[in-house]
């Protein structure tokens, strides 16, 4: 296990702290290099919507500011970045793909991996996809549906599990907040909220095409096909608003 100091370039959006990379195979390669040296502490995928959230919340904006590994997730941010640090170079790291690319590799070096939330048979479906697909060794699981009074005695499964790679599918900021809790009980592992990930691995879900994806409009195919979202996009307008003024 490694808990190695962060090298690669670090940046500040509205004084969270956010590491760029420059693609998804050099942020695979620094969280789990290999076997031995899996990097433990905390992954959070960051974009504009997290960050007004943690303006509010104050037990979000200390889980931002405390030393986990906060990554570009959503276009926003790698545009704020760019404009803040113009010689920076960081792509969008969408946290559906950069969980799938860290599954692959612990399949590969057989690295253990305890799942957590979602629905039961999503949660059922997306590890025997795993299993099958990359030969993931799963030690553990547990779906969402599970009281406050249950997360202590959830929290020593995974640790008597010994997992290396802890993935928790329960929203934002509900999986930062359980994740948190669980790194303090356990902090031998590499935690990530994935929020709804399960459903897309198993085809429950469809993301934006990849054309989509590239021209950062993955926000807008989503509205499309959910327009009930509006009213948390109208939100971003606030975020945008800094970006514009340059208040990042």
């Amino acid at each position: 296990m490694s808990n190695r100091p962060i090298t690669l370039p670090s940046f500040t959006i509205r004084q969270i702290p956010v590491y760029g990379f420059p693609s998804m195979q050099a942020f695979t390669d620094f969280l789990l290099p290999d076997a031995l040296q899996v990097h433990t502490g905390r992954l959070i995928a960051l974009n504009a919507e997290k960050i007004l959230t943690a303006e509010h919340n104050q037990l979000l904006h200390q889980i931002l500011t405390s030393g986990g590994i906060n990554y570009p997730d959503g276009i926003s941010i790698v545009r704020s970045i760019r404009k803040k640090y113009p010689s920076s170079q960081v792509t969008r790291i969408a946290g559906a793909d950069l969980w799938q690319s860290l599954m692959q590799r612990a399949g590969a070096l057989s690295v253990p991996v305890y799942l957590v939330g979602s629905q039961p048979d999503v949660l059922a479906q997306a590890t025997n996809k795993l299993k099958q697909q990359w030969q993931v060794p799963i030690v553990g699981q547990q779906d969402g549906y599970f009281t406050e009074a249950e997360v202590e005695s959830l929290i020593q499964r995974i640790k008597a599990s010994q997992a290396k790679v802890v993935t928790v599918a329960m929203g934002s900021p509900r999986q930062e907040l359980f994740i948190q809790r669980c790194y303090e009980g356990y902090p031998d592992a590499l935690y990530m909220g994935v929020g709804g990930t399960y459903d897309v691995f198993i085809g429950k879900v469809k993301r934006a095409p990849l054309l989509w994806q590239k021209l950062g409009l993955e926000w807008l195919y989503r509205l499309i096909k959910q327009p009930s979202r509006l009213k948390r996009q109208l939100k971003l307008l606030k975020y945008q608003g800094y970006h514009w003024r340059g208040e990042l």
